[in-house]
């Protein structure tokens, strides 16, 4: 049996006293009454900006021991104005009714919202006392700035954080560039597209430069809004923020192939062939990493024979080996990352970003084969994926749900981000019912699993555990290195449609050569490097 909250317990005994009394001499109603209480009072968010609509969600009581009549009214108040009035459905005694409620933006400041049952006191309850409740939000100013326009922003209080937003209307494969510039002082800028975070420090580009003069370019621009926070490390300005699209170059993103075995020369081509692929797809580079001065990864750290690093890597460096892995067959390849940038703030949880560092390893038993076979191409552009953070840095990210591993075969593994989850509906799965989106493989097998698109969901896009068919690298591959933080091109995907109907899970299709990845993510351990060059001596696992 549930225990009832503290308040409805407390109606609910009341209750109880009074249905023992006689005469009340006018302290409440004779024989048995409702008594109307309002309980888990939530909204959407505790810091709604005044461009924000709320979502005020509650729950009607009744803990009386007589029904309610119909049309029993309240009222939803804002600093004790009554804003909207609604009316009750009859409430039996113990059942609970839920309301939501969406409400326009609220003013900037302190703002109290309530709910107020039966304000005018048309019915007789048990009690009177527990009518109303209450919850307190602080409303926060943000100000709109469209493409072209410039505003003088600044700040004399340390640790105060502005709001902006900028809204697209029409989608383009072009750079929005939004610039801090000028003044003195410090301040950090963190900009997001798409719903804004509970806090900046999770906002998709972060740009904390030693002064006030701060970049984020995002690529591409969306249609949608972009969330701007400008945070006063110290009193800053008087600065300029400046919006704009296109018109300044972007920083290209650069894959360097470093081979430690090599294979033939034209294997060792189609591994860069691979890397371009890639260099195509993300088209925003990340923060150089100066591993020189004493900064540097020692040797054998992330697998056997990886070498010592001690110079600076722009944008990722990837190391691959064609040697042993198990003979002809069985596993093919082997990848993943080994170090990936972090930034901290004082006083603030870590902040993961791109991968820096990350190896693959083809098997040169099998290597052969696949060339000739006309697959090895594909499956390095499908192990370079993991390199990056696709399977990888899922869970890390908070991007992974209900993982089958290690015990929970048959789970509904899925990805959640944003971007992904729109491409998966625009390529045909909006009317996808047999689970939540975007279903990830769930076979609880180690290093297939939790890490892979769903092969009887998705048959022969690219990021399966099957390389066969077609093998797309379609958008949802590359939207969901967006909702990594990447900077993509989404001209680049390949044209993919979800198969009208899934195959049963684990089962192959029997059209042109079959490459079964199997245990193909690296379980290596992976360090982090922050945005001075320190090595931290926190390792991840996955």
């Amino acid at each position: 049996m549930r225990t009832p909250c503290p308040r409805i317990a407390a109606a609910l005994a009341a209750a109880s006293a009074l249905a023992g009394c006689g005469d009340r001499g006018g302290t409440g109603p004779r024989g048995p009454a409702p008594d109307l209480v309002v309980d888990s009072l939530t909204i959407s968010r505790s810091d709604p900006t005044d461009l924000e609509q709320v979502e005020i969600g509650f729950q009607l009581v009744n803990a009386g021991d007589a029904a309610t009549p119909a049309n029993v009214p309240f009222a939803i108040e804002v600093d004790g104005e009554a804003l909207e009035h609604r009316r009750t459905p009859a409430i039996q005694p113990g059942q609970r009714v839920r309301w939501k409620v969406e409400r326009a933006p609220l003013e900037a400041g302190i703002r109290e919202i309530a709910v107020v049952l039966d304000p005018d006191n048309r019915i007789e309850e048990q009690s009177e006392e527990n009518n109303r409740a209450a919850v307190t939000v602080r409303v926060a100013h943000q100000e709109l700035v469209r493409p072209g326009q410039s505003l003088t922003v600044s700040s004399g209080t340390v640790d105060e954080v502005l709001h902006f937003r900028v809204d697209i209307t029409e989608p383009v494969q072009e750079v929005l560039n939004i610039e801090l510039s000028g003044g003195s002082g410090d301040a950090d800028m963190f900009v997001h597209f798409g719903d804004r975070p509970a806090h900046h420090y999770d906002y998709e580009c972060v740009s904390g430069n030693a002064a006030s003069d701060e970049l984020c370019q995002m690529v591409p621009t969306r249609e949608g809004s972009y969330h701007v926070a400008v945070h006063a490390f110290t009193a800053f300005g008087p600065s300029t923020l400046t919006v704009s699209v296109g018109g300044r170059a972007v920083e290209s993103f650069d894959v360097e192939v470093v081979f430690l075995d090599h294979g033939t020369p034209s294997q060792d081509e189609i591994v860069r062939a691979a890397a371009r692929r890639w260099e195509s797809v993300i088209v925003r580079g990340a923060a150089d990493v100066d591993l020189s001065g004493g900064n540097g990864i020692a040797a054998d750290g992330c697998f056997p024979g990886q070498p010592a690093v001690s110079d600076r890597i722009d944008d990722l460096r990837i190391w691959v080996v064609i040697g042993s892995i198990d003979g002809v067959g069985g596993g093919v390849a082997r990848s993943g990352p080994c170090a990936s940038r972090l930034v901290r703030f004082p006083a603030s949880d870590s902040i993961f970003q791109e991968t820096i560092l990350g190896a693959i390893r083809l098997d040169e038993a099998d290597v052969g084969r696949m060339e000739t076979n006309g697959v090895l191409l594909p499956v390095v552009v499908h192990e370079i994926a993991h390199v990056l953070g696709f399977g990888t840095t899922w869970e890390r990210e908070g991007l992974l749900q209900n993982p089958s591993l290690p015990a929970n075969l048959g789970a509904d593994t899925h990805f959640t981000g944003s971007l992904a989850t729109a491409a998966f509906d625009a390529a045909g799965g909006a009317s996808y019912t047999a689970g939540a989106k975007v279903p990830v493989e769930n076979r609880s097998q180690q290093g297939s699993s939790d890490g892979h698109w769903r092969e009887s969901v998705f048959d022969d896009e690219l990021m399966t555990p099957f390389i066969v068919g077609e093998h797309a690298l379609s958008l949802i591959t590359i939207e969901s290195l967006a909702d990594l933080g990447y900077g993509v091109d989404v001209t680049q995907a390949e044209s993919y449609t979800l198969p009208a109907a899934g195959r049963p899970a684990g089962a192959a299709p029997e059209r042109g050569p079959v490459i079964h990845l199997g245990d193909d993510i690296a379980r290596w351990p992976v360090v982090v490097i922050d945005q001075k060059g320190r090595v931290g001596r926190v390792r991840l696992h996955f």
